[in-house]
């Protein structure tokens, strides 16, 4: 009887912890928070000096359920500026940075 007691606690404890991530659900196995990416097609409206962004008029991005508009975006690295000009037309990677927060990845002007 005592042995299928503690059995039966044992197997309890297992389904407790496998059940329930207590909020690591977006833990990666190193302990780096997984983040969301997405892709987006759009023209740049503006660099800012300092590198730090650009304001994109990018087409409906499907993923993460963002209709056309146009918006500044926060730039991963500052050299990713220097790679477009206003009125060029890029594709562009976005990762999630914070709850509802996004940067460039990548940025790439396209014909």
């Amino acid at each position: 009887m005592r042995y299928t007691t503690v059995a039966t606690s044992l197997l309890l404890a297992g389904l407790a912890v496998a059940s329930d991530d207590h909020g690591h659900g977006d833990m990666a196995m190193n302990g780096q928070q997984m983040m969301r990416t997405a892709e987006g097609v759009g023209t740049v409206q503006s660099v800012a000096d300092n590198g730090a962004s650009v304001t994109l008029a990018h087409e409906p991005i499907a993923e993460l359920r963002w209709p056309a508009m146009t918006m500044a975006i926060a730039l991963a690295d500052p050299v990713l500026a220097g790679q477009v000009k206003v009125e060029d037309r890029v594709r562009f990677v976005l990762r999630q940075v914070g709850e509802t927060a996004y940067e460039i990845v990548s940025l790439k002007a396209v014909d």
